[in-house]
């Protein structure tokens, strides 16, 4: 048979978590994923419950194709199917979080391809969102400066020790569907003192799972944090425009993309189990910087 007549691989279904703030950011974001993926694609928008019929028509527009999952549809398919795992439940109840932890992988048939609305593409890549890229083992993106973890380093030794990779972060959460164990989701959200820092959960339950499923990061060179100093270079494929910082990177966001590049493809890198030590120290660092820039803001006014 020609390579002509060959069928088309079907498209992947990437998601996303969109609510009414961040309407534009995504539609400029998510355009470039859509646009720069040589693997095909199918943008699955997953709403929080704010957007409005305005900004589906926005998102129509610049996103032609795309599906939204309303939340109120989501709710309905997902509380059958954590009938029987009630923490997990408890937690899409009460934190948004809990709608990227759980609904991504599960409110629909299929592995999970997810990534933020605030990450965007310069250049065509491969491999990134494909079958062959994600069988047996998962995938996030590798964060090179903290561990924003809702754990503490004692956790991770003892009776109940903890087993967790290396910093990442879940703006890009891909896993083999297979490898999904949401009984370990519910054994994870069952214990409280694992969720210090409750808006930190959802991600430190990735990287419980990341130690249990081959995980995976996309290689920092090539889809990067955008902290302060970070530089996007001729190597960079995408980038993460963190909230904090994204005024720092106004140029990059508005950078046009490099249609005329070959695909680059996209390299990953295992993860590595992180200890106690590790932990430690990067948590007494973050403190200190945060001190620091505490320390330099102007007084408050007195009124």
């Amino acid at each position: 048979m020609p390579d002509s007549a060959l069928p088309a691989a079907a498209p992947v279904p990437v998601r996303t978590l969109l609510g009414h703030r961040d309407v534009e950011l995504a539609a400029h974001c998510l355009a470039t994923m859509v646009h720069c993926s040589a693997d095909p694609v199918q943008l699955v928008i997953h709403e929080d419950g704010s957007l409005t019929a305005a900004d589906a028509i926005r998102l129509g527009e610049a996103l032609p194709g795309a599906r939204i999952i309303r939340r109120n549809e989501a709710d309905a398919r997902m509380r059958e199917k954590l009938a029987h795992h009630p923490q997990a439940q408890m937690f899409r109840e009460t934190s948004v979080w809990g709608l990227k932890l759980l609904d991504m992988a599960l409110c629909e048939p299929g592995d999970c391809y997810y990534l933020d609305s605030d990450i965007r593409f310069f250049r065509p890549f491969q491999g990134l969102f494909c079958r062959p890229g994600l069988a047996g083992r998962s995938v996030f993106l590798r964060d090179t400066v903290w561990t924003a973890y809702s754990i503490r380093p004692w956790h991770l030794w003892g009776r109940r020790r903890l087993r967790v990779v290396e910093g990442i972060n879940t703006g890009l959460s891909l896993i083999d569907r297979a490898l999904y164990d949401l009984d370990f989701v519910e054994w994870f959200l069952t214990q409280p003192d694992w969720r210090v820092i409750p808006a930190w959960t959802e991600p430190t339950c990735w990287a419980a799972l990341a130690a249990r499923t081959n995980g995976h990061a996309a290689d920092p060179a090539q889809i990067t944090n955008l902290y302060p100093g970070a530089t996007v270079t001729d190597e960079t494929v995408g980038a993460h425009f963190l909230s904090a910082y994204r005024g720092c990177f106004a140029a990059e966001l508005a950078a046009p993309v490099a249609q005329e590049k070959a695909a680059a493809k996209l390299r990953f890198q295992p993860l590595r189990p992180l200890g106690a030590v590790s932990l430690g120290l990067n948590q007494l660092m973050r403190k200190a910087s945060n001190q620091i820039a505490c320390n330099r803001r102007p007084p408050a006014a007195k009124g």
